[in-house]
């Protein structure tokens, strides 16, 4: 693969690309402080307004998942001709405004409504992030930075779990005073403490420079219907990919949603206990995130260009039996070592997705395409993952004791199917980079 076929190529890794890497790893810590604070402030919130367990779930679940995945695609087509750097600045202080107003709300509907904004505001990170990466580094680096960006999530959970518990601490029993607002209680002032700076702190997008659109294979912007077209020619590689990435997705965020419960159901811990070790395994997966980057940038650069494909579909071929049986496993401190395991393999699978697409995705498109995905992972892997566990526990099982049955059984069939579509798609995907790479040198030329 040359230079002169893939103007990208020619692109170096200097201080300002790992400067706007590290800007916008900081925003993806700061959205998921903002995602996880909620969960540590139920009781306290339900205690003072009255929410129920249900309206707390959809809260939770559906008003901030399936509005990210609403908002994605006309967010990724503004991203796609419109400043990434200014959209990425509205939507970081939009949401952090919106965190500070969930401190304000009296009801859950105005706590809701919050959240929905949250979402919206936050909808704009991913697709914006991964379109300005693909403009800073080279392809045979891509990967890698988009490995240390996507690790950020696991940074900001457990950022989310230390940081959070100790403002909860520090600010219990205490009576902070907002002019026009009055005294506001302690879970009310967490949210503005954490959502008041974020909004100071979005003006660091400012501190890089918009990178030239690099892989543009038309002078002209691209008519109405270029997406859907884009997406009908290469349907025997996007209807794999796009639904094997999704499948793998649906698993991870279950886990997610669902393990803490598994863990003080099954081995009678509770947060205090499993708290901080599940801190340090989401710290472990961000580091072995960023090697299993390394590698697939390893094989790109040798001319697999079907790389994240390759690789992800063999790791989670490989780490299905161990899906299976870790919710069996009768010692809490090795289930915790093996869940580290599992936990490494399911939950990045956007960043194999989103790397496969800067690679073959025309720039006219790239935002939409990713924001494609961030919207089909918010209504299905948010929307649908923890739901369809709940759902098999309560009316298969009919036993809440037999939660770990339900994950295991769900891991059975989203990670195996899963991979193999990811399999179906890797010479579509090789065809694909082939095309992209000429289309891309007969503009150029």
């Amino acid at each position: 693969m040359s230079s002169a076929n893939n103007p990208t190529l020619k692109l170096k890794a200097d201080w300002t690309a790992w400067w706007a890497l590290a800007v916008l790893c900081f925003f993806y810590v700061m959205s998921f402080l903002d995602r996880y604070l909620l969960t540590m402030l139920v009781e306290p919130i339900q205690a003072d307004i009255g929410i129920s367990d249900f309206q707390m779930g959809l809260i939770l679940g559906p008003a901030f998942g399936v509005t990210l995945g609403v908002c994605a695609l006309p967010l990724g087509w503004i991203i796609d001709r419109y400043s990434r750097r200014r959209t990425i600045f509205l939507g970081v202080g939009f949401w952090s405004i919106a965190t500070a107003a969930s401190g304000l709300a009296k009801s859950a509907l105005a706590l809701g409504s919050a959240r929905v904004c949250v979402g919206a505001g936050e909808a704009i990170l991913g697709p914006a992030a991964a379109s300005l990466l693909a403009d800073k580094f080279p392809r045979e680096r891509l990967t890698t930075a988009m490995a240390i960006y996507q690790a950020s999530n696991k940074i900001g959970s457990a950022t989310a779990f230390g940081l959070g518990g100790l403002l909860i601490g520090l600010l219990s029993g205490v009576s902070l005073a907002v002019p026009l607002l009055g005294d506001l209680k302690p879970w009310q002032a967490v949210f503005f403490v954490v959502g008041i700076p974020g909004a100071l702190a979005s003006l660091l997008v400012f501190t890089f420079a918009e990178p030239p659109r690099l892989g543009r294979r038309s002078a002209t912007p691209p008519k109405p219907g270029y997406l859907f077209e884009y997406l009908r020619t290469h349907r025997r590689l996007m209807i794999p990919m796009y639904v094997g990435f999704s499948l793998i997705a649906l698993c991870g965020y279950a886990l997610t949603a669902w393990v803490p419960t598994f863990v003080a159901r099954r081995y009678g811990l509770d947060p205090i206990q499993y708290g901080p070790i599940l801190s340090v395994v989401s710290l472990f997966a961000a580091g072995a995130l960023v090697l299993k980057g390394s590698i697939v940038d390893w094989l790109y650069a040798r001319g697999r260009t079907d790389a994240n494909l390759l690789f992800y579909s063999w790791v989670v071929f490989a780490s299905t039996p161990i899906s299976v049986l870790a919710f069996f496993i009768p010692n809490p401190w090795l289930f915790f070592a093996v869940y580290g395991v599992l936990l490494a393999v399911t939950i990045p699978s956007m960043l194999y997705m989103a790397a496969s697409l800067a690679i073959l995705a025309p720039n006219e498109l790239r935002g939409q395409l990713t924001a494609l995905a961030y919207a089909l992972y918010g209504v299905l892997g948010l929307g649908l993952g923890p739901t369809l566990v709940g759902a098999l526990t309560d009316f298969v099982f009919g036993d809440a004791g037999r939660i770990g049955w339900s994950l295991s059984l769900l891991c059975s069939f989203t990670m195996p199917c899963g991979a193999w579509l990811l399999r179906l798609a890797m010479k579509p995907m090789r065809e694909a980079v082939a095309e992209s790479e000429r289309q891309v040198a007969d503009h150029a030329g």
